[in-house]
């Protein structure tokens, strides 16, 4: 429990922290006027509550409070009313509450204000404890959406630059967390990994053996874009258990860290079956934390090209057969609506493999439309489409492959 005056003086000062930070556009559609309670949700440090922030009505005033605060440890459930009392004696008109998954019981606030018509905004970084507690008491009563580092075009807004070749080198470089974009500390990624596998993994879960998880996380750094299996890590990393590895990876996806992919198939058990891939929610953090990635910059490619289809899509597969591979096939409403091919640079070497996995993937799954994606190179190739993928970026993926 946490007095009500101790409450105040920390909604105070993180109030005037708060608005001090830049206020940055993005292109994500925030739904403001809905009556449900808004949950944004993603990797730590993306943006979520300047997010609502920059989007709330100018006639609306928000109570902020955010849950990270070490003064807030003993916050518990019975406190939540006193937010109320705070909001009216301060004058907002609205409460946000940031990483609120960390209390217990906070879903239970949220059905009672949804009920009493009272706005509502919630951040969270941990898809596992949010989805829980959404599933199970606010269900009907929430809007959720998912927030990124920046997409290319974001990046090119915050940072005032034409669309180009030049620029993309810039983003390729250095991803799309906005404060690493303010001071580009090559530390600041790095602890920012540290923390995210520390305190929203380890802590949450109550892993002692942490120096294992972080291996795991450096290990999936440097293998972005490879395929693997959990008995292999669990064998290379030294992880006596496979369990142990499927947990480790599952706790990494709900911390919006990594995404893995299954290989296509139409057989649920062969998807299950077969390798997975790993991607990292930003190449730059994933580079400034691996061993090897930042070296391979094919993979790294792959990885926006990634992120860029995961704005838009849940399901993403990589497709391979007996003599063929491509990279990502992308399905929409259990159709496979389209297939992209990743290469550096198209060559004597590779044009036939890069066409080939392409054309089998499109063949296989009966996708409308493929892309073939590469650095800077533009043509038409066997009726395929190739594209620099700086000019790609700047159309959101929906787009591209005409869903509305």
């Amino acid at each position: 429990m946490i007095q009500i005056d101790l409450l105040a003086q920390i909604i105070e000062e993180q109030d005037r922290n708060f608005l001090q930070k830049q206020l940055i556009s993005r292109e994500i559609t925030v739904p403001l006027q809905t009556n449900q309670i808004l949950v944004v949700s993603g990797v730590r440090r993306c943006g979520k509550s300047i997010l609502i922030r920059k989007n709330l009505p100018s006639t609306e005033s928000g109570l902020y409070l955010n849950f990270e605060d070490p003064r807030l440890v003993d916050f518990e459930a019975v406190d939540f009313p006193k937010l109320e009392l705070l909001r009216d004696s301060m004058g907002k008109t609205s409460i946000l509450l940031d990483e609120v998954q960390s209390v217990v019981g906070w879903e239970i606030f949220a059905r009672s204000l949804h009920e009493k018509g009272k706005k509502l905004y919630i951040t969270g970084s941990n898809a596992s404890m949010l989805s829980r507690e959404l599933g199970t008491r606010l269900t009907g009563r929430y809007k959720q959406i998912e927030l990124f580092p920046f997409s290319f075009t974001e990046f090119l807004l915050f940072k005032n630059l034409s669309p180009g070749e030049e620029s993309f080198e810039s983003y390729f470089l250095t991803g799309g967390f906005p404060e690493f974009l303010q001071n580009q500390d090559q530390d600041y990624l790095r602890t920012l990994f540290r923390d995210i596998l520390t305190r929203d993994i380890a802590v949450r879960r109550n892993i002692t053996n942490e120096t294992s998880l972080i291996r795991l996380g450096v290990f999936l750094c440097s293998n972005v874009g490879k395929p693997f299996s959990y008995s292999r890590i669990g064998s290379l990393l030294e992880i006596k258990s496979v369990r142990s590895v499927i947990d480790y990876c599952d706790y990494l996806e709900e911390s919006y860290l990594f995404d893995l992919i299954t290989m296509y198939s139409p057989s649920i058990r062969k998807q299950l079956a077969n390798p997975k891939k790993a991607f990292c929610v930003d190449p730059a953090l994933a580079a400034a934390n691996s061993l090897s990635f930042s070296k391979d910059l094919g993979r790294k490619l792959e990885n926006y090209v990634y992120l860029h289809l995961r704005r838009s899509f849940k399901e993403i597969q990589y497709f391979q057969n007996k003599d063929s591979e491509c990279d990502f096939v992308v399905k929409w409403n259990e159709e496979i609506i389209g297939a992209v091919q990743v290469c550096w640079e198209l060559n004597s070497d590779n044009l036939h493999r890069e066409i080939k996995g392409l054309q089998a993937a499109l063949s296989e799954t009966q996708a409308p439309k493929g892309v073939l994606l590469t650095w800077n190179q533009e043509d038409l190739l066997e009726g395929l489409v190739v594209m620099p993928i700086w000019k790609w970026l700047l159309m959101p993926a929906k787009e591209f492959f005409g869903i509305g």
